[in-house]
C-alpha cells in the first residue's frame, strides 16, 4: 500500500483530483476497516502534515474548527467550553484517552458511523461543513449533508477543510448511553441546544443519535416549549413524542424496545447537562 503525504492543502486537492485515494486522518476507524478488509484501497492520502487543517479559531460570528483537530484538543479548548458545551461533553466521553488523542473531528464526521458522537452535537449547534476540491468549494449545513447523504456525501475529489459552528448564544448539552460506560460506542445519544431569553425558550434543537442510520431532529417538541419556561421541557407529552420518534426510526429492529425507553432518560440527562442541573 502506498501512502502519499502532501504538505499543503492545494497539493492534497491535486492528488485527490488525479487518483482514487482514501484520506487518512486520525486513522482510528480507517485502519481497522482496512485490516478487516471492509475497505479496499491501494493508496492512502495522509493529511497529517497540512497545517491549515489544524485549528480552533474564533471569528466574530462563529468558531472555525479544522478537521484534523483531535477530540482531546476539543475537550481542552476554552473556546469550545465557553460556547459549545455539548461538543465539549461529547469529546470528554468519546472513547478512551488514547482514542481521543488520535481521533479527529473530521474523521468522525466523514466516516459517518450511525453512532458517531460528534454528529448530533454539531447538528444541534447548526454547524456547517466546508468541502473543497481543486475546482470548487461548497458549504453545506451538516443537517442537510446527512439528511441527503446519498446526494451530498463527500466526493472522491473532495476534502473537508473546515467545520463552522455559529456562536448562536445557545446553551447546550449532550448525553449518551453506552453498552458498558461512557467509553463505549453509543447505543443511543441526545444532543440539545436551547436559546432562552427572559426565562422563556425561543429556540430548541434536539437531535437523537444512534437510533437510525443518522441522527434525526425531533421537530414536534418545538410547539410544546416555545415561549414557555424551562419546566415545559420535562412534560410527559415530550417523552411520549420521543418514544414514538425512536420507534418510527428503528421499528422492527431488536433494539427498538430498549431504545424507545432509554431515549427518555438520555433526553433528560442532556437537558440537565445544558441547564447545569446537578445531582439528578
Amino acid at each position: 500500500m502506498q501512502i502519499l503525504q502532501p504538505n499543503t492543502l492545494n497539493e492534497a486537492k491535486m492528488l485527490l483530483a488525479n487518483g482514487n485515494l482514501k484520506i487518512l486522518a486520525g486513522g482510528t476507524d480507517l485502519i481497522i476497516n482496512i485490516r478487516k478488509n471492509n475497505i479496499s484501497t491501494e493508496m492512502l492520502l495522509d493529511i497529517s502534515k497540512i497545517r491549515e487543517l489544524f485549528k480552533i479559531k474564533e471569528e466574530r460570528e462563529y468558531i472555525l474548527v479544522g478537521p484534523m483537530t483531535t477530540f482531546s484538543e476539543i475537550e481542552e479548548n476554552q473556546l469550545i467550553k465557553k460556547y459549545f458545551n455539548c461538543l465539549y461533553e461529547c469529546s470528554k466521553h468519546m472513547g478512551s484517552p488514547q482514542i481521543r488523542n488520535m481521533a479527529t473531528l473530521g474523521g468522525n464526521i466523514i466516516n459517518a458511523a450511525s453512532a458517531a458522537d460528534s454528529i448530533p452535537c454539531l447538528m444541534s449547534l447548526a454547524s456547517e461543513l466546508v468541502l473543497e476540491s481543486i475546482n470548487r468549494i461548497r458549504k453545506i449545513k451538516i443537517e442537510d449533508y446527512f439528511n441527503n447523504y446519498n446526494i451530498e456525501h463527500i466526493k472522491e475529489d473532495e476534502i473537508l477543510t473546515n467545520i463552522i459552528i455559529p456562536k448562536n448564544n445557545f446553551i447546550s448539552g449532550y448525553y449518551k448511553l453506552g453498552k458498558r460506560n461512557s467509553l463505549a460506542i453509543s447505543r443511543i445519544s441526545a444532543a440539545v441546544s436551547l436559546s432562552i431569553t427572559d426565562l422563556k425558550i425561543n429556540k430548541i434543537n434536539l437531535f437523537i443519535g444512534a437510533a437510525g442510520r443518522f441522527p434525526f431532529k425531533v421537530n414536534e417538541i418545538e410547539n410544546l416549549v416555545l415561549n414557555k419556561d424551562q419546566d415545559a421541557l420535562f412534560q410527559e407529552k415530550i417523552l411520549s413524542i420521543l418514544e414514538d420518534s425512536v420507534y418510527s426510526s428503528i421499528s422492527g429492529r431488536r433494539t427498538v424496545n430498549f431504545k424507545k425507553e432509554a431515549v427518555k432518560g438520555i433526553y433528560k440527562q442532556a437537558l440537565y447537562n445544558a441547564l447545569k442541573i446537578e445531582g439528578v
